[in-house]
Protein backbone atom coordinates (compact mmCIF):
# COMPACT_ATOMS: atom_id res chain seq x y z
CA UNK A 1 0.00 0.00 0.00
CA UNK A 2 1.41 3.37 -0.97
CA UNK A 3 1.49 5.97 1.82
CA UNK A 4 3.03 8.72 -0.29
CA UNK A 5 0.21 11.17 0.46
CA UNK A 6 0.40 10.86 4.24
CA UNK A 7 2.88 12.65 6.49
CA UNK A 8 5.78 10.63 7.78
CA UNK A 9 4.59 7.43 6.15
CA UNK A 10 1.81 6.90 8.75
CA UNK A 11 -1.76 6.37 7.67
CA UNK A 12 -4.58 7.76 9.81
CA UNK A 13 -7.50 5.56 10.72
CA UNK A 14 -10.91 6.74 9.66
CA UNK A 15 -13.55 7.35 12.34
CA UNK A 16 -16.66 5.20 12.15
CA UNK A 17 -19.76 7.10 11.05
CA UNK A 18 -22.38 7.54 13.75
CA UNK A 19 -24.74 5.16 11.97
CA UNK A 20 -22.27 2.29 12.52
CA UNK A 21 -21.31 3.11 16.10
CA UNK A 22 -22.72 1.22 19.03
CA UNK A 23 -25.47 3.12 20.86
CA UNK A 24 -24.70 3.55 24.54
CA UNK A 25 -26.90 3.43 27.60
CA UNK A 26 -25.95 4.66 31.03
CA UNK A 27 -27.28 3.01 34.18
CA UNK A 28 -27.24 4.88 37.48
CA UNK A 29 -27.40 2.63 40.52
CA UNK A 30 -27.29 2.92 44.29
CA UNK A 31 -25.67 0.36 46.58
CA UNK A 32 -27.64 -0.18 49.76
CA UNK A 33 -25.67 -1.83 52.58
CA UNK A 34 -25.02 -1.65 56.31
CA UNK A 35 -21.39 -0.66 55.78
CA UNK A 36 -19.77 1.60 53.15
CA UNK A 37 -18.54 -0.34 50.11
CA UNK A 38 -15.22 0.34 48.37
CA UNK A 39 -15.55 0.95 44.64
CA UNK A 40 -12.77 -1.50 43.77
CA UNK A 41 -14.56 -4.29 45.70
CA UNK A 42 -17.86 -3.50 44.01
CA UNK A 43 -16.24 -3.41 40.57
CA UNK A 44 -14.60 -6.80 41.15
CA UNK A 45 -17.88 -8.32 42.39
CA UNK A 46 -19.82 -7.04 39.36
CA UNK A 47 -17.18 -8.35 36.96
CA UNK A 48 -17.14 -11.78 38.62
CA UNK A 49 -20.93 -12.12 38.65
CA UNK A 50 -21.20 -11.11 34.99
CA UNK A 51 -18.44 -13.52 33.97
CA UNK A 52 -20.11 -16.36 35.91
CA UNK A 53 -23.56 -15.60 34.53
CA UNK A 54 -22.77 -14.80 30.87
CA UNK A 55 -19.28 -16.21 30.33
CA UNK A 56 -16.48 -14.34 28.60
CA UNK A 57 -18.20 -14.07 25.22
CA UNK A 58 -21.47 -12.84 26.69
CA UNK A 59 -19.66 -10.40 28.95
CA UNK A 60 -17.77 -8.92 26.01
CA UNK A 61 -21.02 -8.47 24.04
CA UNK A 62 -22.42 -6.28 26.84
CA UNK A 63 -19.69 -3.64 26.34
CA UNK A 64 -19.91 -2.98 30.08
CA UNK A 65 -17.69 -0.26 31.50
CA UNK A 66 -17.61 1.74 34.71
CA UNK A 67 -17.67 5.49 34.22
CA UNK A 68 -14.53 7.00 35.78
CA UNK A 69 -15.04 9.33 38.73
CA UNK A 70 -18.77 8.53 38.88
CA UNK A 71 -18.66 6.64 42.19
CA UNK A 72 -19.83 8.71 45.15
CA UNK A 73 -18.60 6.95 48.33
CA UNK A 74 -20.83 9.06 50.55
CA UNK A 75 -24.08 8.27 48.72
CA UNK A 76 -22.83 4.90 47.33
CA UNK A 77 -23.96 5.81 43.79
CA UNK A 78 -22.26 4.59 40.60
CA UNK A 79 -22.77 4.81 36.82
CA UNK A 80 -22.27 1.93 34.38
CA UNK A 81 -22.23 2.09 30.58
CA UNK A 82 -23.36 -0.68 28.22
CA UNK A 83 -24.73 -0.95 24.70
CA UNK A 84 -28.43 -0.39 24.02
CA UNK A 85 -29.16 -4.04 23.23
CA UNK A 86 -27.89 -5.37 26.55
CA UNK A 87 -29.59 -3.11 29.11
CA UNK A 88 -32.02 -5.82 30.21
CA UNK A 89 -29.21 -8.37 30.55
CA UNK A 90 -27.18 -5.98 32.71
CA UNK A 91 -30.16 -5.21 34.95
CA UNK A 92 -30.90 -8.93 35.35
CA UNK A 93 -27.33 -9.80 36.30
CA UNK A 94 -27.10 -6.92 38.79
CA UNK A 95 -29.95 -8.58 40.67
CA UNK A 96 -27.72 -11.58 41.39
CA UNK A 97 -25.29 -9.53 43.46
CA UNK A 98 -26.37 -10.03 47.07
CA UNK A 99 -23.12 -10.14 49.04
CA UNK A 100 -19.82 -8.40 48.95
CA UNK A 101 -17.56 -10.39 51.25
CA UNK A 102 -19.46 -10.64 54.53
CA UNK A 103 -21.64 -7.60 53.84
CA UNK A 104 -25.12 -8.01 52.40
CA UNK A 105 -25.89 -5.50 49.66
CA UNK A 106 -28.86 -4.52 47.54
CA UNK A 107 -28.54 -2.71 44.22
CA UNK A 108 -31.26 -0.20 43.40
CA UNK A 109 -31.50 1.07 39.82
CA UNK A 110 -32.06 4.83 39.88
CA UNK A 111 -32.39 5.29 36.13
CA UNK A 112 -31.33 4.38 32.61
CA UNK A 113 -30.58 6.99 29.98
CA UNK A 114 -28.83 7.54 26.68
CA UNK A 115 -26.88 10.57 27.93
CA UNK A 116 -24.96 11.39 31.10
CA UNK A 117 -26.59 14.81 31.28
CA UNK A 118 -30.08 13.32 31.53
CA UNK A 119 -28.85 10.70 34.01
CA UNK A 120 -27.73 13.41 36.46
CA UNK A 121 -31.42 14.27 37.02
CA UNK A 122 -32.10 10.88 38.63
CA UNK A 123 -31.65 11.04 42.38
Amino acid sequence: MDNAGSKGGLMRLKILPSSLRERRRYIKLKIISDEPIAFSDFKAAVTNVFLDFYGELGFSELSLTFINNSFDPKRQVCILRCNHKSVQKVLAALGFIQRLGDVRILIKILGVSGTLKKLKKFK
